[in-house]
């Protein structure tokens, strides 16, 4: 990973037209804000424990995956199992 990191610096030093400058910088930005959001605290567990968004985005789009196929447990099914618990 770092020759490939090296190697993109490399690429930018040689960078002259300012045209090419601006979406390199748009770019890094791009970058810096997915990253950003990766870590961005949305809310707390009861536990106390942080919430965050990619991971909460990651679970909703599990959960909506297994609704589209039919995975899931009906709410009226889940309390009756509750219910022995």
């Amino acid at each position: 990973m770092e020759s490939r990191k090296l190697e993109l610096v490399r690429s930018i030093l040689q960078v002259d037209n300012e045209a090419d400058l601006e979406a390199l910088e748009s770019a890094v930005q791009a970058v810096k804000e997915s990253a950003r959001a990766r870590q961005l605290v949305i809310g707390y567990r009861p536990s106390g424990t942080p919430v965050l968004k990619q991971r909460f985005l990651e679970r909703l789009r599990h959960t909506l995956h297994d609704i589209e196929h039919n995975e899931y447990l009906p709410l009226a099914t889940f309390e009756r199992r509750a219910a022995d618990w």
